[in-house]
This record gives C-alpha cells, sequence and structure tokens, in this order.
C-alpha cells in the first residue's frame, strides 16, 4: 500500500467548492484581494498552488496542484480572468501562518501503488465514457480514441461523468488506478440508464457534466 509521504512542504491553498484533477484545466474568475495576490506571485515565479474542497463548511484535506495555463482577461481593477491546470495530488496535514494574505498548508504528495493497469477495466471504461459524452455532449465533446493512453486514464475520464462533487473528491483520493476505473464503471453503468430522461441529459449538459446535488 502506498502512504504519503512526510509532511515537509508547505503549499500556498486556495479553497473552492470544486474539485480539480490531474490533468483536467478549470477557468477560474479571481476577484478577492489575497487571491489576486497569490495568482500574480504564481505567474511571476511560474509556480503551483493548491486548490482543495471546501464543502458545506468543512476543508477536505486531499487536493491538486494548480498551474496558470492561460490568462484570459484582465480587469482594471486587478480581477482575472485566467485557466489553470492540475497537476499532482496532495494531502494537507495543517494550515501554517505565512507573511502573506492567503493560506498555507503544510502538505505531503499523494502516489498511487505500484499495480499493472487491468487492459480490460481500461477499456470498459472508455467504451462507457464515449457513449456518455456522444449522448451528453454530442458534438461538443469529442470520444476518446482506445489508443490515447494519455486520454484513457482515469483522471481524464472522470472529467465528463457526472459525478456529483463529493463524489468526485472520493476519486481524487483514490491512490489505485485499477480502482478508480472500477469506481468509473461503477458510475456510469448506473447513470447511463438514466440518460434516457431528456431532462438529465439537459441538466448534465449545462453543469458541464456535474449532477448537481
Amino acid at each position: 500500500m502506498s502512504f504519503p509521504e512526510e509532511p515537509t512542504e508547505i503549499l500556498p491553498l486556495f479553497p473552492l467548492n470544486v474539485v480539480l484533477f490531474p490533468q483536467s484545466q478549470l477557468h477560474l474568475h479571481i476577484f478577492e484581494e489575497r487571491y489576486k495576490t497569490l495568482i500574480n506571485e504564481c505567474i511571476q515565479f511560474d509556480s503551483d498552488f493548491g486548490i482543495i474542497l471546501v464543502h458545506e463548511q468543512q476543508v477536505r484535506t486531499i487536493g491538486c496542484t494548480a498551474i496558470v495555463k492561460d490568462i484570459v482577461k484582465r480587469y482594471n481593477d486587478g480581477k482575472m480572468d485566467i485557466v489553470v491546470e492540475g497537476r499532482r495530488r496532495f494531502q494537507l496535514h495543517n494550515f501554517v501562518e505565512a507573511p502573506h494574505p492567503y493560506y498555507s498548508g503544510r502538505i505531503s504528495w499523494m502516489e498511487d501503488v505500484e499495480e499493472e493497469v487491468d487492459e480490460q477495466l481500461r477499456v470498459h471504461a472508455v467504451n462507457l465514457h464515449n457513449q456518455f459524452v456522444k449522448v451528453v455532449f454530442t458534438g461538443i465533446v469529442q470520444q476518446v480514441d482506445i489508443t490515447d493512453v494519455r486520454k484513457t486514464r482515469s483522471f481524464h475520464l472522470v472529467q465528463k461523468s457526472g459525478m456529483e462533487l463529493i463524489e468526485r473528491q472520493v476519486f481524487l483520493a483514490m491512490n489505485s488506478e485499477n480502482k478508480r476505473l472500477q469506481f468509473l464503471i461503477q458510475h456510469l453503468e448506473s447513470l447511463l440508464p438514466l440518460l434516457l430522461s431528456k431532462k438529465t441529459v439537459e441538466e448534465l449538459a449545462k453543469n458541464d457534466g456535474y449532477v448537481q446535488e
């Protein structure tokens, strides 16, 4: 079993009501002064920051680092529209005091267990994912080519899967690719029959693949 390393690093943190996955991209509107400071520092020094989920006033401890990939728009008052990309998962151990306005925490890095990916699981998950996006995002989201190894990884497939927020957090915390594929397969097999409902399809498409809680 793979355990997190000892907490040795301090990471700037951006608590949000969202789950960021490695490989995924997220649009953010930056308007609070402390996060303007954070993002400007990350842009200046080409550094990462951590995104952690805050849900029902509870801070989750498993998050994902992000790097600023694009500055879509800067406003006169310092606000920004940016695109970030998920990089590496971490576990937050505790918040720390620091001489800046945004949060910082002591973290350790999360790694998967060493295992061979089950090819049957991978193929089945890709086929179910392609069925899902064909119905929900017809012509908008491309189906995944089974030969594209990067895009057939679970963290890519889950981005458009209809999972609720807490399910995504559970998924992020799993340390086995095979377990994540099994989780995704079970989820899609239960969700796909519901897509016969036009209302369900419209809701998923409108919310970028999220099931609203």
